[in-house]
């Protein structure tokens, strides 16, 4: 009998900043062509998505995952029933396109990363809001089978948005405790936001399905910049973490060759993906 072993760490590039000369169904093929197992994209309603579907089903290349919410803000009260719509609309498109997560913002975010401000209510009534909205929508995600992921951002690059640093999306990710409803740490936005790397690393582990890597200062590819992405390497190794490493850079010489090299000599292919299938 065969049987298929655990998965491993599996890579997704984010095609928004790699091969931007190219037509974006252009870019997944590019990212298939490198050795990736997964494009990740950013608002799917500005882009050709169901281009980037067939060209990712014809690439065998999957769709990570795009924004789950732009337009409304989970933690304003008074926008709960236009949020909640706007992601029903996101998972059903990710759905149809096979996508596996919705990324899901606190506030809206205007084109241009303008973030819309969060009412002027205590901080316990902006989180219990964020904490009712996204548990209203946890149970039609695991009917989808998709997962909501709950993305921290910095407040130096985006100022007014509220879920800056880890652990104000571990918070919300620990009190609506749903296995469809994790967290990303991104380390670009923690190293900006409140620091202590590896720290927040592990504290977002139980609930952690993604890691998105890129360097400060500049978006780079791991390598250049101040982040220790090795340091960071071995802490998911160390504790056996299995899920998902988005490289969301920006190739420091502009060239994606360059990137994708630094990005195998951190993470190689041959450590990351989908383990062989194994006879039991």
């Amino acid at each position: 009998m065969t049987a298929v072993a655990e998965p491993r760490m599996l890579r997704s590039v984010s095609i928004h900043f790699m091969w931007d000369q190219l037509p974006m169904p252009e870019r997944v093929r590019a990212a298939a062509a490198a050795g990736f197992d997964l494009v990740d994209l950013w608002d799917w309603r500005t882009v050709e998505i169901d281009e980037i579907a067939r060209a990712a089903a014809e690439a065998g290349i999957g769709i990570n995952g795009f924004f789950g919410n732009r337009a409304f803000s989970a933690c304003d009260p008074a926008q709960r029933t236009a949020f909640i719509n706007e992601v029903k609309e996101s998972l059903a498109c990710a759905v149809r396109v096979g996508a596996r997560q919705l990324h899901l913002f606190s506030n809206a975010i205007r084109p241009g990363g303008i973030v819309v401000p969060s009412p002027n209510l205590p901080p316990a009534v902006l989180h219990a809001a964020c904490v009712d909205a996204v548990s209203e929508l946890a149970p039609l995600a695991a009917e989808a089978g998709v997962v909501l992921v709950l993305e921290h951002l910095n407040d130096v690059h985006l100022p007014g948005y509220l879920w800056t640093g880890a652990q104000s999306v571990i918070d919300v990710a620990r009190d609506v405790d749903h296995p469809n409803v994790r967290v990303v740490f991104d380390a670009f936005h923690q190293q900006l936001g409140t620091g202590r790397l590896a720290e927040h690393l592990i504290a977002a582990l139980p609930y952690l399905a993604r890691v998105d890597v890129a360097g400060v200062p500049g978006r780079h590819e791991p390598g250049v910049g101040e982040i220790d992405f090795a340091y960071l390497r071995g802490v998911l190794d160390e504790h056996e973490w299995r899920g998902t490493l988005t490289f969301e850079v920006v190739p420091s010489d502009g060239n994606p060759d360059t990137a994708v090299r630094r990005i195998e000599e951190f993470f190689p292919a041959a450590c990351c993906g989908q383990r062989e299938q194994v006879e039991a």
